[in-house]
């Protein structure tokens, strides 16, 4: 670039400027989020690359929970290369990370943004894989424990909070505030109590004709006892209900145990597959 380009924080009165140029970039990567690239507006690294005219690119890595980064947007204008714009912002975004001491993470949705990783240093961990169910027919499951499930309610985050990052791995925690944020999209969630303490919880989402288990969760002393079974069976019930018989599920293609149990309730792969880049 000839002009001359200065990078910075993105701030709140910038935001206009902002959606105006990821509505408009060349290319974009966006992370399956909970919350659109604006509202990380405020947290950091949250960069913007421009020159003297305009915004030139722009990177969100905001570390949620604390030890890891995903990359919620990468987006570029026509101006600039998408190599040139990563080796800029990534470099400063490493200082704000390794501060914190967090690492990057991303999703590769797109085969463009998965090589420009690669071609920077990212290695791939593990794939994401998505099943799909589209059966019409549900076999009954019974829980091995005295549990009795029920809606969940905005009061109940806290709780399925800890849940959720008792049963994953730090990567894959989602924060109490992603949680609220998913339970305000969701079309049904549930959770499940033994002793007055919820010890899972199962969150999804749904279109007009398919629906999508976005969230499952067991606390680890709970598993094996056919719980996630149950409360995957009551989602499926609920959908058909509603005349919804295709469901699909993301899950790690290295996590035997939840492929286990999304297979032995019908669901199967569809070989849609994603890698996950780690810096």
């Amino acid at each position: 670039m000839e002009n001359l380009v200065e990078i910075h924080q993105a701030t709140r009165p910038e935001l206009s400027q902002i959606a105006s140029f990821i509505a408009s970039a060349s290319v974009i990567h966006r992370h399956l989020d909970w919350r659109n690239t604006l509202e990380w507006l405020g947290s950091s690294p949250f960069l913007i690359l421009s020159d003297s005219k305009e915004i030139q690119a722009i990177l969100v890595a905001a570390p949620d929970p604390p030890g890891f980064a995903w990359i919620r947007c990468f987006a570029v204008g026509k101006n600039i290369s998408p190599d040139s714009a990563w080796s800029l912002l990534s470099a400063n975004a490493e200082i704000t990370l390794s501060a914190e001491n967090a690492r990057m993470a991303a999703v590769g949705l797109q085969e463009w943004f998965s090589r420009l990783l690669v071609r920077h240093g990212f290695a791939i961990k593990q794939k994401i894989v998505v099943l799909e169910w589209n059966h019409h027919f549900i076999v009954p499951i019974e829980s091995q424990q005295q549990i009795y499930t029920r809606p969940m309610e905005n009061s109940d985050i806290p709780e399925v909070s800890e849940v959720d990052r008792l049963a994953f791995e730090p990567l894959w925690v989602n924060s109490q505030t992603s949680l609220q944020a998913a339970f305000l999209q969701s079309s049904h969630a549930t959770v499940a109590v033994l002793n007055s303490k919820i010890i899972a919880y199962e969150l999804s989402t749904s279109a007009q004709f398919n629906a999508h288990l976005a969230r499952l969760a067991v606390l680890p002393e709970f598993r094996r006892q056919a719980i996630g079974r149950v409360l995957v069976n009551e989602m499926l019930t609920y959908y058909s209900q509603k005349g919804i018989f295709q469901v699909t599920v993301n899950t790690q293609n290295d996590n035997l145990a939840s492929l286990h149990l999304y297979k032995s309730v019908g669901f199967r792969p569809t070989f849609e597959e994603y890698p996950v880049l780690f810096k």
